[in-house]
């Protein structure tokens, strides 16, 4: 084992002087990797409730290393652990149907560009592996996924029901999932149709008719999603799983805990929720944790859809810590060493309290890689180092190579739909893609989504209604506008990557007074939550309540005329918003007066509408929420 600990050391050595070449251009130029500035000071902070004191001890991780084989704590067993059992933990969260999805993503203090795709994300996963059976010699490695891993996503994924993305995930053998909120956003009977490979329904589309049905292979654990007639869990999806792990003749076992989110009702329509009641997160772990420990199985892993950030120059905050502070105070004896995270589509290392804590950004930008040493003689693990990656361009690492098979899956996947993705629907004036929330100003205004909202205000009125306003929600623009650069062309494609749920429109009667209150509901959450609107313009300021830190002052139409608090109006809001969404309650109780069709296929038709008699997509000015 010493020989092993100094080849790893010598291959890590002569692999950072490499990558300190070839990286340079993917990292922020102001840390670069062997600058000093770029190692993250692990600074603890306890987390404190008002009636109880000190509970739980928040640790940041240290993330400045860009691959595994850099990685220090990746070299050797450390000595007091060599008798046991080494396990690696490998996971995805959020994987939205990015099939080749790339962006910029932020690890530690390092900022990688272009970052992403499934193909390369399989190849750093199995070279992970690769590192952790040649450093340790253990074959026990298991790979997870929390939840998100199909909806809102590109046509690749989306104009195929998501097959295309089991069979990824089946080809990158991943073992065990969780639901999010997005495993619901056709049903969950519809996702549980494609996760065993059924056949789909006689009127679904001839692309899916077509398309191939396997079984995704992935056992789906979750705790806290019951039915609400009967209490069980759906679908005879478990409550927790048990893997054996052994290593030189010694044997002990895992425990896997899988949650969906609490807040699922505000993330999805009522239609797809109203069947289920999802539980408490922290008393479901503690009530399994128990469950588990009764069972002999000491080594616990949670995989769970909720979210939390790693600050690297602050804290580790959100609902995860949440969660887990209050595990320890109803259950201080847990078991729980691993929390492998999703949600918040944020990166993530930390310790909260004796738990790993990992989150591995969004849409298969990023993995984290967990090395654990499990206790055979007392089934506990002794020992845990967890950290996130990024899954680097060719650019930056034209050493690593894409998976030829995954490639192969999004190939097909992209020749079946591309007829259909690749017609030109529309031409925008600017010739230069249109940003959405990624990019949004400090109004929380964005130009896709002010567009999104003005096409559903245009076809609503088209259709014979008469609203007054649009409101969308920010979290339904899913991408930028993309445009080509050369003859400013808009496909199908790009607009359903922007609108791809398929909400339904409804057109309802909301008073000024709930109008504002709609408004002002954009302004609690620490601002997260925001309305892309139009039809309406309004002021806001500062105000001193911590709750609600502005407040909307005056409200115009876009005539200018001044929205009274006791008028009646007519608002365009997907049913989403309707049913209370997002915490926007503003609009539960609003009266329908009709439907005006799908969010996707208005947004289609408006660009085809704009772009009509030789008309151009224009850019919006956003100039709708004004500051003072």
């Amino acid at each position: 084992m010493e020989k092993q600990r100094w080849m790893r050391l010598l291959l890590g050595t002569a692999a950072l002087g490499f990558m300190g070449v070839a990286l340079p251009a993917s990292a922020d130029q102001t840390t670069p990797e062997t600058n000093a500035q770029s190692v993250q000071v692990a600074q603890p902070q306890v987390t404190t409730d008002s009636t109880t004191g000190p509970t739980v001890t928040v640790t940041n991780g240290v993330d400045k290393y860009s691959k595994p084989i850099q990685e220090p704590d990746f070299w050797y067993i450390p000595e007091q652990y060599q008798t046991d059992i080494p396990v690696q933990f490998l996971g995805i969260n959020d994987l939205h149907g990015g099939l080749d999805t790339k962006d910029a993503v932020t690890i530690g203090q390092r900022t990688y560009q272009n970052a992403g795709t499934v193909a390369r994300l399989s190849s750093y996963l199995d070279q992970a592996q690769e590192q952790f059976k040649d450093t340790t010699g253990s074959d026990n490695s298991i790979r997870l996924e929390a939840g998100d891993a199909v909806g809102a996503s590109p046509a690749n994924s989306s104009l195929l029901a998501h097959e295309s993305t089991m069979h990824v995930l089946k080809a990158m053998n991943f073992d065990i999932a969780t639901l999010g909120n997005h495993e619901f956003d056709r049903g969950l009977p519809e996702f549980n149709r494609i996760l065993i490979g059924g056949q789909p329904a006689a009127n679904a589309d001839e692309l899916v008719q077509e398309y191939p049905h396997e079984n995704s292979g992935l056992d789906m654990v979750v705790a806290n999603v019951v039915r609400a007639d009967n209490g069980q869990i759906p679908y005879g999806y478990k409550p927790y799983e048990i893997r054996n792990v052994s290593f030189n003749g010694r044997d002990a076992r895992v425990g896997f805990i899988g949650l969906e989110t609490s807040t699922l009702s505000t993330l999805t329509i009522y239609d797809n929720y109203k069947d289920y009641k999802v539980l408490d997160e922290a008393e479901t772990i503690a009530k399994y944790d128990k469950i588990l420990r009764s069972r002999g199985v000491n080594a616990i892993v949670v995989v769970a859809h909720t979210g939390v950030k790693t600050d690297p120059n602050a804290s580790t905050t959100g609902p995860t810590v949440d969660i887990l502070q209050k595990l320890n105070e109803i259950d201080p004896d847990n078991k729980v060493g691993l929390y492998v995270a999703a949600h918040s589509h944020q990166y993530a290392n930390a310790k909260v309290g004796k738990t790993h804590v990992v989150q591995a950004v969004y849409t298969g930008k990023a993995y984290d890689d967990t090395w654990a040493y499990v206790n055979p003689d007392t089934g506990e693990f002794d020992h845990i180092t967890s950290h996130v990656y990024p899954v680097l361009s060719k650019a930056d690492d034209p050493a690593t190579k894409d998976d030829a098979n995954v490639a192969a899956i999004v190939a097909d996947a992209d020749h079946r739909i591309a007829k259909k993705a690749n017609a030109v629907i529309g031409y925008a004036q600017d010739k230069q893609t249109i940003t959405g929330r990624l990019h949004n100003t400090a109004s929380m205004e964005n130009q896709a989504g002010e567009l999104v909202a003005k096409g559903q205000l245009y076809e609503a009125t088209k259709q014979g209604f008469h609203p007054d306003f649009a409101m969308t929600n920010t979290g339904s623009i899913r991408s930028d506008l993309e445009v080509n650069p050369a003859d400013g062309a808009v496909t199908w494609s790009a607009a359903t990557a922007v609108q791809p749920f398929g909400n339904i429109l409804k057109v309802v009667e909301m008073k000024g007074q709930d109008i504002r209150q709609a408004l002002n509901q954009q302004y609690m959450n620490g601002q997260r939550l925001s309305l892309q609107i139009a039809g309406l313009h309004y002021t806001y300021t500062k105000q001193d309540n911590p709750d609600q830190p502005f407040v909307v002052l005056d409200i115009t139409k876009d005539d200018g005329t001044k929205v009274q608090d006791d008028q009646t109006y007519q608002v365009v809001a997907n049913e989403f918003l309707q049913g209370g969404g997002d915490y926007f309650t503003a609009f539960k109780n609003s009266k329908v007066i009709g439907s005006a069709g799908s969010d996707t296929d208005m947004f289609v038709q408006y660009l085809k509408d704009m772009s009509a008699d030789g008309h151009k997509i224009q850019t919006p000015t956003l100039d709708r929420k004004i500051y003072v």
